[in-house]
């Protein structure tokens, strides 16, 4: 194929994908998967209920930290750990108060988290 007519059949389809995406056919984005319904277990929402809140404590220490100039300077790394820390907190609130852990576990977006989440275990626990 000639590289004139390689470029046109790449312009069409770009074209077409802006057509689509234009008009809510396509999107950049694949969907998230379902959310997973909520658990059943009293403890469970009581326990999401204490994460949240540790997560807005966070939220509240950090923006405080940040207000300092020469704290920000100096700490950089530790306050984003902080960030970190709030969503690392937040998908674990929601992965509790789930009813299917695993489907909860597959919306998580860090992906650290989610590949530690879902390691094999090299011996079962019980052992």
């Amino acid at each position: 194929m000639p590289l004139a007519a390689h470029q046109q059949t790449v312009d069409q389809i770009q074209a077409q994908i802006r057509a689509d995406l234009a008009a809510g056919r396509r999107s950049l984005f694949r969907a998230p998967p379902p959310k997973p319904e909520r658990s059943s277990h009293v403890l469970d929402g009581r326990i999401e209920e204490e994460l949240q809140l540790v997560v807005r404590q966070l939220g509240q220490l950090g923006d405080v930290l940040a207000d300092d100039p020469i704290l920000l300077l100096h700490h950089t790394p530790q306050l984003q750990s902080i960030d970190l820390m709030q969503q690392v907190l937040g998908h674990l609130a929601r992965i509790v108060a789930s009813a299917d852990k695993a489907a909860a576990v597959d919306r998580v977006t860090l992906t650290e988290l989610k590949v530690h989440l879902q390691r094999q275990a090299l011996r079962a626990i019980a052992d």
